[in-house]
């Protein structure tokens, strides 16, 4: 039987700095690995996604939604993992808040924008932030990443649309 796995990601800009985790070793998912800040929805959160992402980032770092700017849907990632079908809203918004709280899901750090991609992120992650570096700043279309393991890792962008 396969279950869904729904959870929420964001990565925060201040003055040209990204606020990552550095995931804790005792993590069962991705332990050690980079992530944007986020976790798993509640269940009265399913259709909310938005909601879930300010209650994670209020959670994990003390950033509360009032302290936050543009918060906006960009990616959704998804993939298969043995029984689960993990889907990840992921979001990108500002913050004029640099002082976080401690948390036992890992490390917070402000990494300089131009140093992401030195960081172990899943392939999942990667692959998003190759995908963003290489977008038009303007373009605010929602993009929906599948995991293709068939030969090697891809993902497969498309661009989420209404179509009326």
């Amino acid at each position: 039987m396969i279950i869904l796995r729904n959870s929420t990601a964001a990565f925060l800009r201040n003055n040209g700095k990204i606020l990552l985790l550095k995931r804790s070793a005792s993590k069962k998912i991705a332990p050690n690995v980079w992530a944007g800040v986020g976790g798993h929805m509640e269940a009265h959160e399913i259709n909310n996604p938005l909601a879930a992402c300010y209650r994670e980032i209020e959670e994990e770092t003390g950033i509360t939604q009032c302290q936050i700017s543009g918060l906006t849907l960009l990616y959704i990632l998804i993939r298969r993992s043995v029984d689960e079908i993990r889907q990840t809203y992921f979001y990108l918004g500002e913050t004029v808040q640099t002082d976080v709280i401690q948390t036992d899901e890992g490390e917070l750090f402000w990494i300089p924008e131009n140093e992401l991609m030195n960081r172990e992120f899943t392939q999942t992650f990667t692959a998003m932030l190759y995908h963003h570096s290489k977008r038009d700043p303007n373009n605010t279309a929602v993009y929906v990443g599948v995991a293709d393991s068939n030969n090697g890792f891809k993902m497969n962008w498309l661009r989420c649309e209404d179509f009326e």
